[in-house]
């Protein structure tokens, strides 16, 4: 973590005088690193903002610091200049060693976003499931049916996550009430990030009562749950590159409808889930009810019992052994 850094020059030199010259920082989350860039009220305050790191990270680096960076989205979700962003984010790929993605079709778009090659770089290791952390609880899962109101007869829709304009939560409420049946639900599970109302989910919920919402923050003890009750796991967000709802979705063996763009993630594939075009969510509903959902089933929950933290860690830990001889 990189942490206690001066607020002007010196994140990663930091990180040398806290451990070793030859220390591995291993960043994910880069907005607390390039924020005061992207946001700088001129273009002369992103640029001094920009050399700063620039210096931090080549100092850093001739001093013997090993740099990796696991890219978890091409930018901030809301971002407010998305051109600084993909500089600063640019600036910090070349300087890394390694980058972590977790599929190699992510590598494709990075590299395309940020105009530079980074395929020599690359580190892919697909994002582990989650089986350990989320037991099974039939009691659990039978006291969450009654509080939400979901019975053995109805086919339950799951919308599971933060609740953030990108997701693309408001299109699938759309779309969902153009599905016919009573036996239909949409269980909306999550909390919203700061900033972001759900009144417009409420007056949805109160005008098609087949919508069922769970606002709020969901406890480690209900995550199984909510997942025992979908029949379908929808994940329509309109901007991805990696997806940790998707992880658990495969954890429990949850059949999903994608957004096209969600082929980035190179899982489930077509096997795994129903993907949609822009605009056609709708239709997505529609086809994956005829599916064989058992068969769906036992692929995902296969895929996800192969995805293990062992399996991620491995390669991560041949190129920290890499870059530590090539120091």
């Amino acid at each position: 973590m990189v942490k206690d850094h001066p607020p002007l020059l010196g994140a990663f030199i930091r990180q040398q005088w806290l451990y070793s010259r030859g220390v591995i920082v291993h960043l994910h989350w880069l907005n607390g690193l390039t924020d005061k860039a992207v946001y700088a009220h001129s273009g002369l305050r992103f640029l001094t903002w920009y050399l700063l790191m620039a210096a931090d990270l080549a100092i850093f680096r001739l001093r013997g610091g090993r740099l990796f960076w696991t890219v978890h989205n091409l930018i901030s979700h809301e971002c407010p200049n998305p051109a600084r962003e993909r500089r600063m984010r640019r600036l910090v790929a070349r300087f890394a060693d390694g980058l972590h993605f977790h599929s190699r079709s992510a590598i494709d778009c990075a590299e395309t976003a940020y105009a530079t090659a980074l395929r020599s770089k690359a580190i892919v290791a697909a994002h582990a499931s989650y089986p350990e952390d989320y037991p099974p609880n039939p009691a659990r899962t039978a006291a969450v049916a009654e509080e939400v109101g979901i019975s053995a007869g109805d086919f339950t829709f799951l919308f599971f996550g933060t609740i953030r304009r990108y997701k693309g939560l408001d299109s699938l409420v759309e779309a969902f009430r153009q599905r016919p049946g009573s036996h239909h639900r949409l269980l909306v599970a999550g909390a919203p990030i700061p900033g972001v109302a759900t009144d417009w989910l409420l007056d949805a919920a109160a005008r098609d009562p087949r919508i069922r919402l769970r606002i709020g923050y969901v406890s480690d003890a209900d995550v199984a749950a909510l997942f025992s009750l979908a029949d379908v796991l929808v994940a329509p967000y309109s901007s991805t590159l990696t997806s940790g709802v998707v992880s658990l979705g495969l954890t429990f063996g949850c059949p999903m409808v994608l957004p096209e763009a969600a082929r980035v993630y190179d899982l489930p594939g077509d096997a795994g889930a129903e993907y949609f075009a822009p605009g056609l969510l709708p239709e997505a509903l529609s086809r994956i009810e005829t599916r064989d959902l058992d068969g769906i089933r036992a692929h995902n929950s296969s895929l996800g019992r192969s995805l293990t933290w062992e399996a991620m860690a491995q390669p991560i830990a041949t190129a920290y052994r890499k870059a530590g001889r090539n120091r």
